[in-house]
C-alpha cells in the first residue's frame, strides 16, 4: 500500500514528499483551514513534483465543471481530477474517461457506489472508513468488500482508503488490499513510530560510538 498525504499544509506536504510519500490530496475544508487559494495551491504543490496530485472539481453545472478541469490541466495535464460521487459527477467522469483524463471519485461509502463509479470510468475511488464507522457501518468491512470485487472482476481502478482516523484503520486498509491510503500528517507520523525501533536505534548508536573510540 502506498500513501497520499491528505492535507493543504505546504510544510506537511514538503516533509511527507521528502519521506517518499507518493501523492498529495486535499479537500475544500482543508484549503479553507489553511487559508490557501485553490489554483495557487495546485501550482505550488505541482512544483514539488509529487508522483500523483489530485484536484477537486466542485461546480453546479457540467459546463462549469469542464471549464474547471481545463484550468486545472493547464497547470499540469497529469493532475488527477477529483470528483464527488453524484449523478452530475458521474456524467463528468464518463466524459473525462473517454478523453483519457485521470479521475478520482471521492465520498464513496458502499460497494454499489464504488461499482457505479468504476463503470463510469474512474481510475481511483476513495472509500471513507472513519465516516462510515461514525454512522454505525463497518468502514473496514466496506473497503474489504470493495477491494474484493475489484480483484475478482480484474478491474483496474485503484482503491484509496480515506477518512483514516487511527493507525488501526491504516493497518486494516492495507490488509484489505487498498492500493493507497490518504492520511493526515499526524497519522503518518504515528504510523512511522514504534518504541522498539526507537530503543533499537539508540542501542545501535551507542554501540557505534564505542566502536569509533
Amino acid at each position: 500500500m502506498q500513501y497520499f498525504i491528505d492535507t493543504a499544509n505546504i510544510q506537511e506536504i514538503q516533509e511527507a514528499l521528502a519521506l517518499g510519500v507518493s501523492g498529495v490530496t486535499a479537500n475544500p475544508s482543508m484549503y479553507l483551514k489553511e487559508g490557501v487559494k485553490f489554483y495557487d495551491f495546485l501550482k505550488e504543490v505541482n512544483a514539488l513534483s509529487p508522483k500523483i496530485l489530485t484536484a477537486e472539481v466542485i461546480e453546479p453545472t457540467l459546463k462549469e465543471m469542464l471549464d474547471s478541469v481545463d484550468k486545472i490541466l493547464a497547470i499540469n495535464p497529469t493532475i488527477v481530477i477529483k470528483v464527488n460521487f453524484s449523478p452530475l459527477g458521474l456524467k463528468l467522469i464518463n466524459i473525462l474517461s473517454k478523453r483519457g483524463i485521470k479521475i478520482a471519485t471521492t465520498l464513496i461509502f458502499n460497494t454499489n457506489q464504488a461499482t457505479i463509479a468504476i463503470d463510469a470510468g474512474t481510475d481511483y475511488i476513495f472509500p471513507f472508513i472513519g465516516r462510515n464507522d461514525e454512522i454505525g457501518v463497518n468502514g473496514i468491512q466496506t473497503i474489504t468488500d470493495i477491494c474484493s470485487v475489484i480483484k475478482n472482476k480484474n478491474y483496474h481502478t485503484k482503491v484509496v482508503a480515506a477518512s483514516i482516523k487511527n493507525v488501526h484503520h491504516l493497518e486494516q486498509a492495507a490488509l484489505a488490499g487498498a492500493d493507497y491510503a490518504a492520511v493526515s500528517y499526524s497519522i503518518f507520523e504515528k504510523a512511522m513510530s514504534h518504541q522498539l525501533t526507537i530503543d533499537g536505534a539508540e542501542t545501535f548508536e551507542h554501540h557505534w560510538l564505542q566502536l569509533l573510540k
